[in-house]
């Protein structure tokens, strides 16, 4: 094995779309709750307007499935892969990068704010075994508290958590790649040698170009 990584965010970086908004559209439609999706979208707004944190906010997105079995989430995910797969779901350019890095045996690893029941579809259609994200809290009764642990993989929270992966794995960050779409992604980009951004139009590019970071 390479000794070396490669971390991928995930949402708008191999994906052209935010994987937790979309899911939690279409687990509330499934169930016809459709009030409760737009009573979340509500609140959600306000709290974005008022300056929230992405932790906080983060925080409040995984109480909407406070109660739910982790084994029925895990099938509407899915499920819900399964209905977006044909959609023009891939970003072509980090998809390529990360099956080059396949092909040179560099271990591949998801870093994301959003959670396995989400993630792994996705995770398993690529290849990718190794998924950093969203520390879920799952019961003893295997249904979710609704809370989640630390550290959240946005924001530092990635960079911790890449930061533990390669120390367990006797993995130098700077012999590894990162890519990333948003500002929030440069504390996992700057700690490994090669960061790169996804997407010229996105809202890291200005940072990527000031640092001389690749962009695809």
């Amino acid at each position: 094995m390479n000794n070396s990584a490669a971390f991928f965010d995930v949402d708008e970086t191999l994906i052209n779309m935010k994987s937790m908004f979309h899911f939690l559209h279409f687990w509330y439609q499934e169930r016809k709750e459709t009030d409760k999706l737009n009573s979340y979208m509500s609140k959600f707004m306000i709290e974005v307007k008022k300056g929230t944190t992405r932790e906080k906010l983060n925080r409040e997105y995984y109480l909407q499935f406070k109660g739910v079995k982790y084994s029925v989430l895990i099938e509407a995910g899915k499920k819900w892969f399964s209905e977006i797969l044909d959609k023009d779901l891939f970003i072509d350019e980090a998809v390529l990068a990360l099956k080059q890095h396949q092909s040179q045996n560099v271990t591949i690893v998801f870093i994301s704010g959003s959670m396995m029941p989400v993630l792994l579809p996705i995770a398993n259609h690529l290849g990718v075994k190794n998924v950093l994200c969203a520390p879920i809290i799952v019961g003893k009764d295997g249904i979710l508290t609704g809370e989640i642990g630390t550290p959240q993989t946005i924001g530092q929270g990635k960079k911790a958590s890449l930061i533990t992966f390669c120390k367990e794995r006797n993995i130098d960050p700077k012999n590894c790649y990162a890519y990333g779409d948003d500002s929030s992604d440069i504390p996992m980009l700057e700690i490994t040698g090669h960061p790169i951004c996804v997407g010229e139009n996105s809202n890291l590019s200005s940072y990527a170009i000031l640092n001389d970071w690749s962009i695809i």
